[in-house]
């Protein structure tokens, strides 16, 4: 399921591309779209892209779900099974750095379109255009670290290694909750500024939400691995 839930993330990140471009095109008026089109068309797209993504991440739910007390409960392997996961995990590590070191470079890179929209000093419609491309761009470097993962993270489980160790396994339930909530709050938060009763609708303009909101995660994974360190060491 790893490369399917790569997509459904990767698909979600682009999602906003559609309405992001239809917008900076209504702006500078041309195509002959009226931003009620770009809207109406970019909302659908997202709607479209999110529904996918969702069937996809409950598909991959249901066919794991009987393996999820591999990351509740603690668990003993059979013989034999443990050394054959570690000449797993050691033979998956090359492409495990390698995607991630793609991930990080297409991170990093993704926000060069607005850069170099604001150096040449670009019209405003291009400016929208390298926001999408951003998202884009990020949308695959996602893909890599997510692909990578997902793979390392079912191993790390069978060995009871980084974040599964029964030590985190007792903590994650709230990590998980307090991560869904988060992103539940920015959606909502990215939405109401768009096209809430104040909103300005030009949901491109507004792409600064998801880099802080990105950061600010990381940040607090970051500290919950900072704690979770310190706690088993009690």
């Amino acid at each position: 399921c790893a490369p399917k839930i790569a997509l459904a993330v990767a698909m979600c990140i682009a999602s906003p591309v559609v309405i992001i471009f239809l917008s900076a095109m209504a702006d500078a008026g041309l195509g002959g779209i009226s931003e009620d089109l770009a809207a109406g068309l970019g909302v659908s797209v997202i709607l479209v892209l999110v529904a996918i993504a969702v069937g996809m991440f409950l598909s991959c739910g249901a066919k794991t779900k009987e393996f999820d007390f591999l990351e509740k409960e603690p668990f003993e392997t059979e013989y034999g099974v443990a050394g054959m996961v570690k000449e797993r995990k050691k033979e998956f590590g090359e492409q495990y750095s390698r995607l991630n070191a793609v991930g990080t470079a297409l991170c990093i890179l993704s926000v060069l379109p607005i850069f170099a929209s604001l150096a040449f000093s670009a019209p405003d419609i291009w400016v929208g255009i390298s926001v999408a491309v951003l998202l884009l761009i990020a949308s695959f470097g996602c893909y890599a670290f997510i692909r990578a993962g997902v793979y390392n993270a079912a191993i790390d489980k069978l060995l009871e290694e980084g974040d599964y160790t029964r030590e985190n396994k007792r903590k994650s339930p709230v990590f998980g909750a307090i991560s869904t909530a988060y992103w539940l709050v920015v959606t909502a938060l990215f939405l109401y500024l768009s096209f809430g009763p104040s909103g300005n609708g030009q949901p491109g303009t507004l792409w600064y939400i998801w880099a802080v909101a990105g950061v600010l995660y990381g940040a607090i994974v970051a500290f919950k691995n900072v704690f979770v360190r310190k706690g088993g060491k009690r």
